[in-house]
């Protein structure tokens, strides 16, 4: 009996002491029979981390900062879960969990990342079945993240800042059974995001937290082949049902894409911007430097989508650029403001606008048209003229040539010893 209890007591012991010896410990994790903790009593976590070989699981929390790379995790082929959470993950790269062939599960969770900080082949190819990326700041879905994982079946997306998720976004995730949505700012739902002709009978989609808008309707809800959709997604409420009639959600149109301003120097101007699109879209205008006008940026402010300037200078010239954004997509539409400086006289005579400028590409216009044809007309004038001049010579001619005069003998002939003339 005292044998057995030994046993018990060592067994762990033995265990462990086994695991340790077919590889060391990383620096600053703590190590069970089957599992490395990091970070968690200690802040201090050595790159890259050095796993052993009977790992199966990985827990990294609250770790200083680091990025996910290929070379993040070094002899760790035998785990089958990863869990990393509040760490400041500054990057996740492509390919970040190459080689890790058994991992099955894979947690993200409370590392702030956002979709710019994510590359979008991070994921790509692994066999994992539960990929966990909840409570970040993740504000879009590009189509490729999750390409190639044909093992998912449970993707936790809640308590993000989704807004826009791209067609085909899911189309590869064929065993999916689970998309958790919740608590997101998406507006509109569409099976677009899956792939087509393709039927996900076991897919359950939870919405719950969003404001879904009732201004369009879903796309492709509506279709015979898109009813496991609508039988997918919970609550059943927040889908507009069919028969009602809702337009269908569009992308952002611009009526003028392109215009172009002048105003005086020290003037204020606003600049506008108008889209059509259902749901109604959001708009943001770019600087000529490249930066989002904001509230706080100087002399700028946005009033329903107009970009005002308080007052313009020589250096506010350039081309500013409206984007209008939905739940559809996005659309671009420039103006190009020109400022007048006061001072100069010399750039304000030579300025044209573009009525000036229209007016005299017209007039020369019209000069080349009149030349062209006052050509023919020239070449009509002078060929009658010479008509007419070979007509008055032929009239007033007598028909007489000197030539035949000279050649003519004399008539009277002069004798061989003239006799002088009396003198009387």
């Amino acid at each position: 009996m005292d044998s057995l209890f030994v046993c018990l007591v060592f067994l762990p012991l033995i265990i462990h002491s086994r695991s340790v010896e077919s590889g060391s410990c990383p620096t600053g994790c703590n190590c069970g029979a089957f599992s490395i903790n990091c970070c968690e009593s200690e802040q201090y976590l050595h790159i890259p981390i050095i796993g052993y070989d009977n790992a199966t699981k990985l827990s990294l929390k609250n770790c200083p900062s680091l990025d996910i790379t290929k070379q993040t995790f070094q002899n760790c082929n035998t785990l089958e879960e990863i869990t990393i959470t509040r760490t400041a993950v500054t990057y996740v790269d492509a390919y970040a969990f190459v080689g890790l062939t058994k991992l099955k599960s894979l947690f993200l969770n409370e590392l702030n990342l956002s979709s710019a900080n994510i590359h979008h082949l991070a994921f790509q190819d692994l066999h994992i079945q539960h990929l966990d990326l909840s409570s970040n700041n993740l504000r879009s879905i590009h189509r490729q993240m999750f390409s190639g994982l044909k093992n998912l079946s449970v993707l936790n997306l809640s308590r993000n800042r989704i807004g826009l998720i791209q067609n085909q976004a899911f189309e590869s995730l064929l065993q999916l059974s689970v998309l958790n949505l919740d608590h997101n700012d998406l507006k509109t739902v569409t099976p677009l995001w899956f792939k087509t002709f393709s039927n996900y009978s076991a897919l359950q989609i939870s919405l719950v937290g969003n404001n879904l808008t009732s201004e369009c309707r879903f796309r492709g809800v509506e279709l015979t082949e898109n009813q496991w959709f609508a039988k997918s997604i919970t609550p059943k409420a927040l889908l507009i049902t069919e028969g009602t009639t809702v337009p269908t959600c569009s992308t952002p149109t611009f009526i003028d894409p392109y215009q172009e301003i002048y105003v005086k120097q020290s003037l204020s101007v606003v600049l506008p911007c108008s889209a059509n699109s259902l749901p109604l879209p959001t708009l943001s205008w770019l600087l000529p430097t490249g930066q989002e006008a904001t509230p706080s940026t100087p002399q700028f402010s946005i009033s329903n989508g107009m970009l005002i300037i308080t007052r313009v200078w020589p250096s506010n010239s350039g081309l500013y650029v409206c984007v209008a954004t939905n739940t559809e997509g996005s659309a671009v539409a420039l103006t190009r403001l020109l400022v007048v400086p006061n001072s100069s006289t010399t750039f304000t005579t030579d300025l044209i606008t573009p009525n000036r400028a229209a007016k005299k590409a017209s007039l020369i216009l019209l000069i080349i048209f009149i030349v062209i044809l006052s050509l023919p007309l020239c070449f009509f004038l002078v060929y009658m003229l010479l008509i007419v001049f070979k007509r008055v010579k032929e009239k007033h001619s007598t028909g007489f040539e000197f030539t035949h005069f000279v050649d003519t003998p004399n008539i009277l002939s002069v004798p061989e010893n003239p006799q002088p003339m009396p003198h009387l």
